[in-house]
């Protein structure tokens, strides 16, 4: 009786020391899956301002780094900040495809801080869930033949617009593939999700492939695109699923 009275006593003057251990062991797991996450959101550009090169010395991408904004601030601690990043890598035209005026603090510090540098600013708005307008790519493809070099674009993130106007930075002036190209810009490892409504960038892609007949890509975004897009936009499937939208544009 006294035996198990001791192995009893002994049992609970244990207990909170494996407990303590357990709690120990839980909070190192939860912590090492929380700097996993974080680790894993830095590599594929949400933290840092995801700033890459598309062609080093030539052509660089970036998400938003001015303002007060998440991906403005952790830029400026991995020393990617919009003065740092301009001043690396000598750039002289920078490309905005997010739009913005004045009374935004992002693209008011944008438009003064290129200003203070010297560096061309350029507006070229378009929209990561939807087609983009013809004419914001004529102006595009304007850009990429007169303005100077070094280069940047960006977006917000620097994912899903940033990643179509390098595919077609390449595709157009470097004569890269179209599907190589597209795997290397428009992709996850740069915060790209296809599967979601940002898609749109690829479907893009989708129909230049189902209607070119040919056309290299800077004919056909001149000549053939904006009555494919009419289609596309304007069409009885335009409330519908884009994919649907690329096969009515294409005529299949």
């Amino acid at each position: 009786m006294n035996d198990v009275k001791h192995e009893q006593v002994d049992s609970d003057s244990q207990s909170p020391k494996r407990r303590k251990r357990r709690g120990k062991a839980t909070a190192i797991k939860v912590g090492a899956g929380f700097l996993v996450l974080l680790v894993l959101l830095w590599w594929i550009g949400v933290f840092g301002g995801n700033v890459r090169a598309v062609v080093p010395g030539v052509m660089y991408r970036s998400a938003q780094l001015t303002g007060n904004n998440y991906t403005a601030d952790t830029a400026r601690w991995f020393g990617h900040g919009f003065r740092q990043t301009l001043t690396k890598y000598h750039i002289k035209t920078v490309i905005n495809l997010r739009g913005g005026n004045m009374g935004n603090d992002y693209y008011r510090d944008e438009i003064n801080e290129s200003k203070a540098l010297g560096a061309v600013h350029v507006d070229i708005p378009m929209s990561a869930r939807h087609l983009p307008p013809p004419s914001s790519l004529k102006k595009l493809i304007h850009v990429f033949d007169r303005d100077p070099y070094p280069m940047i674009f960006h977006c917000q993130g620097g994912s899903d617009r940033s990643g179509l106007v390098g595919t077609l930075f390449l595709v157009m002036k470097e004569n890269v593939p179209l599907d190589k190209a597209e795997d290397e810009q428009l992709t996850m490892r740069y915060g790209h999700f296809g599967f979601t409504s940002t898609g749109a960038m690829n479907h893009f892609f989708d129909l230049y492939r189902q209607t070119s007949n040919g056309m290299g890509m800077r004919q056909w975004i001149l000549l053939q695109y904006p009555s494919v897009y009419l289609k596309a936009t304007n069409s009885a499937a335009a409330n519908g699923p884009l994919d649907q939208k690329v096969q009515q544009a294409s005529g299949n």
